[in-house]
């Protein structure tokens, strides 16, 4: 960003900031201040403070927020959903592990079908790939063998 950019986006979050303040005098400047320039942390740190509605606290922030470009957006999207997917991978981690733990037996058990069945498999496609030879390689083979 260039610096009449900068300076530009840092008024209007100092506009939103200001919003805040006078609809809410109760919450502190300086902490107020700390907050990164997003809409999502504005909102949960007032909502946090005062004693109204998420709908209304939201409103007064998108009021006076500027709007994102489709790049922060789609950004801010993505980062949403990997951090979904990082906790519902952390989450079935967790699960397979109190799942081991309760079944210690029962999952060595099925963690050795498994991979017998994994073998079985990939040797059956091994052989099946190495193709068998012809008539006349047979027939060359028993005659000049």
């Amino acid at each position: 960003m260039s610096t009449e950019t900068n300076v530009a986006h840092e008024a209007d979050w100092d506009r939103v900031r200001s919003a805040i303040r006078n609809r809410w005098p109760q919450i502190d400047q300086d902490e107020l201040s700390k907050c990164p320039n997003e809409v999502a942390w504005l909102v949960e740190f007032v909502q946090g403070r005062v004693d109204v509605s998420r709908e209304e606290v939201e409103s007064v922030v998108h009021e006076f927020a500027p709007q994102e470009s489709m790049a922060e957006r789609i950004s801010h999207t993505a980062e949403d959903q990997l951090h979904k997917a990082s906790e519902s991978a952390r989450f079935a981690v967790m699960r397979a592990d109190e799942c081991i733990a309760e079944r210690p037996t029962q999952s060595v058990l099925a963690s050795f079908v498994a991979g017998a069945l994994v073998g079985v498999t990939v040797t059956a496609l091994w052989f099946r790939q190495h193709r068998e030879p012809t008539r006349w390689e047979h027939f060359k083979a028993r005659t000049w063998g």
